[in-house]
């Protein structure tokens, strides 16, 4: 229900401008994930308690409340438009890989390694990441940077989670091994 609450107020403001496409590919990216969350399998294992329901929820409740407040021009509006497609493309690419096994919260619904997953464990919610900051660039607002930097702890916070679950999987544990890195390529 979040990500098609989070179309909402990017739906009110489309239009023929770096603006408009950049709510455009918000509400894209929101809605995809929304129909993707419905059809997903039933988890082999999966922990769910109130840390995982804080972490998970903020992670993706919070880019969410994002506003489309006045618009950047120039050179920030292109780069917000461009770290928009990126994540967006990125994380719809990994979650065809992923396929039915996508989840919200920690659980084994098997391990993927293929496509982006071969270079970052967690390449959703790094797309997720980046969909977020180029919104943010495209629409800078004191609340949307602060959405942003609350998110991200959240977001290492959760990853944490998973993959403390994950880990009791002798075949995660392999894939741990093989890719180093969690969310961003070359530093996390």
């Amino acid at each position: 229900m979040s990500f098609l609450l989070a179309t909402i107020p990017a739906a009110r403001e489309l239009s023929f401008s770096l603006a408009g496409a950049a709510n455009l590919v918000w509400l894209t990216g929101a809605a995809i994930m929304a129909v993707m969350s419905f059809a997903r399998f039933a988890p082999r294992t999966s922990t769910v308690n109130l840390r995982t329901l804080a972490a998970s929820g903020g992670m993706l409740i919070l880019p969410c409340l994002m506003r489309p407040t006045s618009p950047s021009a120039g050179a920030l509006a292109t780069t917000g438009l461009i770290f928009e497609l990126f994540g967006i493309v990125l994380s719809q690419v990994a979650r065809v890989y992923m396929g039915r096994s996508f989840g919200v919260l920690p659980a084994n619904r098997g391990i993927v390694s293929k496509g982006p997953f071969r270079w970052v464990r967690h390449p959703i919610y790094f797309g997720w990441l980046i969909l977020s900051i180029g919104y943010a660039m495209s629409y800078p607002s004191d609340r949307n940077i602060m959405l942003i930097a609350t998110t991200l702890p959240l977001m290492v916070w959760r990853i944490g989670q998973e993959e403390g679950h994950l880990s009791a999987d002798p075949e995660y544990r392999r894939y741990m091994d093989r890719v180093r890195y969690r969310l961003w390529p070359g530093v996390v």
